[in-house]
């Protein structure tokens, strides 16, 4: 199971990220600031199976830990 400080920390790091405004909150704003970055807010996580569909949420994450 992924915490949610995981999914903020592999946001603000993917370079695959891309904001999902519906998701976001605010529809009328496309960007969104480095705090805020969450693969839940991404349009790349599956919020069902609590996966990135790109497949690079572990990618990402071991890359993290390595730093």
């Amino acid at each position: 199971m992924v915490s949610a400080e995981q999914l903020k920390a592999v946001g603000r790091s993917c370079e695959d990220f891309e904001l999902d405004p519906s998701r976001y909150g605010n529809n009328l704003t496309m960007s969104v600031s480095l705090q805020e970055r969450s693969c839940e807010i991404c349009q790349h996580w599956d919020e069902n199976k609590k996966i990135c569909r790109i497949g690079v949420f572990d990618e990402v994450l071991s890359s993290l830990d390595q730093t």
